[in-house]
């Protein structure tokens, strides 16, 4: 790993504090509050609440788990290396993204195939 100790410090406040972020957000977007609340008013406003409450809710527990890759990759040594091809995954992507697990290349690789995917699953509906 080729980060230095004020870098990976650096790293580690901000995964403190994205982490400090997630969980007050996954408390606020957490499904069974939505529910009771919904329960009290009509079922189709309801069911948007439930449903919109649902996505964030998953949205966040998706950025709770890569938070927890990111701090494992940070103890073990090897945040700065992609977990595609090995190549060095430069700071100053670290410091905006501290949870990226790839390099820019693989980065944009995987999400050129999710597009393509997205694309062939819509078109062929």
């Amino acid at each position: 790993m080729s980060l230095s100790s004020s870098q990976i410090e650096s790293l580690k406040q901000k995964l403190d504090a994205l982490k400090l972020r997630i969980q007050r957000d996954l408390r606020q977007h957490n499904p069974a509050t939505h529910s009771l609340a919904a329960e009290a008013g009509d079922s189709a406003t309801g069911d948007t609440l439930n449903h919109e409450a649902m996505s964030q809710y998953l949205h966040q527990h998706a950025e709770w788990e890569a938070l927890q890759r990111a701090q494992a990759r940070l103890s073990e040594n090897i945040a700065d290396v992609c977990k595609e091809c090995g190549a060095n995954i430069p700071y100053a992507r670290l410091d905006v993204e501290p949870t990226a697990e790839r390099c820019m290349p693989c980065q944009t690789a995987l999400e050129a195939d999710d597009k393509r995917l997205h694309l062939h699953t819509h078109s062929s509906m």
